[in-house]
């Protein structure tokens, strides 16, 4: 698997993850801007990326925990696109909450993942 394709790992988030390499997931569609901004302000990203900086722990593990529910998303849902509009809308399962902004904290990714493994079962409620 492609560094850029694999998921961050934990000596990833230690070590640092690139700015540029999050970049890069924004380039290709992978997250949206809107999303990375809503875990790192966009002048702190901005900033990090022109000077070719690594991220912090905390905003790597972040970005991890996006990925990491938008992969799910798509293995569940079955369809990249599908997934992405999914996650972007309100969500009867999680109380009309929109899942990719509860998947901001751990708790909330754990609640999207377990409604996404309910719904892959077949329990639409």
């Amino acid at each position: 698997m492609a560094e850029e394709e694999r998921p961050f790992v934990h000596e990833d988030i230690v070590r640092g993850v690139p700015a540029a390499r999050v970049k890069d997931l924004i380039d290709r569609g992978v997250l949206r801007a809107k999303q990375v901004f809503r875990v790192i302000p966009e002048r702190t990203f901005g900033r990090r990326l022109a000077k070719r900086q690594v991220l912090r722990p905390s905003e790597a593990d972040a970005i991890a925990r996006l990925l990491r529910v938008t992969q799910s998303a798509e293995k569940m849902l079955g369809d990249a696109a599908f997934a992405r509009q999914w996650l972007n809308l309100p969500s009867p399962p999680l109380g009309n909450r929109i899942p990719i902004e509860l998947a901001e904290t751990d708790a909330g990714a754990r609640e999207v993942e377990d409604a996404l493994s309910r719904l892959a079962q077949g329990d639409f409620v």
